[in-house]
């Protein structure tokens, strides 16, 4: 006998709820390294990079893949250096709500959230290590939407949500513009704070190795080509709005296990601006 659309519901939502006693019953086991446990070093590199951002020290001393290695722009460690006051392990609990908050709008509601927390590991591997990809999931998904505002500011934080511009251009102009102007003045006044940053940034790309193979995936796959391949889908994103996510995720410079979590916003509502803009006023 089938379901009534209240039983789906109903069950739509225990099963979802299931997902996030699952998700604090992981955070809470792995804890978070240099606390007691083994989680959240991708959230720890951004605390420790905002605290030598805060205090004028360099940002790229650790080499490679270290723990506590920061690989991103210094703007970012900048724009987060306030945070660093807060103790490690609250800043790491913070962000990972706040790729929760990513999560779900990628997914268009709580209940999806959940559901996906349940169903693709990628999911709950991201929210543990505290990265930065179901944001770029909640970028993706805004501008699939028709809301590309945060599409360049996003670039500040990891350079791969480039190939949203083509459907970002066509669905939202104004607000690529505008976030296109706000990029360009908190990136000039990065660089007027700290020029010898960018520069040891830039060294520090030159510089950085690739991963071992085992640790990544596509890693047959040279980066020109899959860089191009992401342009092409990005493009292709303007007819068939659902490849935006996956785009964004070939960009990657190193498409790790949990970077696979963007892809979560394949299954996105894709509602008007408006309604999208009213949705993120009630989180």
């Amino acid at each position: 006998m089938p379901f009534s659309e209240r039983g789906r519901h109903i069950l739509s939502v225990g099963i979802g709820i299931v997902g996030y006693v699952y998700l604090a019953r992981v955070l809470l086991v792995e804890g978070i390294q240099g606390d007691g446990g083994l989680g959240g070093i991708d959230a720890i590199a951004y605390w420790t990079a905002a605290g030598g951002a805060l205090h004028g020290e360099p940002l790229y001393v650790i080499g490679g893949f270290g723990f506590g290695a920061y690989q991103y722009p210094p703007v970012f460690a900048q724009l987060t250096a306030p945070l660093s006051l807060l103790p490690m392990p609250i800043f790491v609990w913070l962000w990972r709500a706040l790729e929760v908050v990513g999560l779900r709008l990628a997914t268009g509601s709580w209940v999806r959230s959940g559901i996906a927390i349940l169903v693709f590991p990628p999911v709950i591997a991201e929210i543990d290590a505290g990265n930065v990809h179901l944001i770029m999931a909640g970028v993706a998904a805004l501008a699939m939407r028709g809301v590309a505002a945060p599409v360049a500011p996003s670039l500040l934080v990891k350079f791969s949500t480039w190939p949203l511009a083509p459907i970002a251009w066509m669905r939202d102009r104004r607000g690529l513009v505008i976030g296109s102007v706000v990029i360009a003045i908190t990136g000039l006044a990065s660089y007027a704070l700290s020029p010898p940053s960018w520069s040891t940034y830039l060294e520090f790309l030159s510089l950085h190795a690739q991963p071992e193979p085992g640790y990544k995936i596509l890693f047959a796959v040279p980066i020109p080509i899959r860089l191009g391949v992401a342009a092409m889908v990005g493009l292709l994103a303007v007819r068939w709005v659902r490849l935006a996510p996956v785009a964004v995720t070939l960009a990657y410079p190193i498409i790790w296990f949990h970077a696979l979590s963007t892809l979560v916003a394949v299954v996105a509502p894709t509602g008007t601006a408006d309604a999208t803009r009213r949705e993120v006023d009630t989180l």
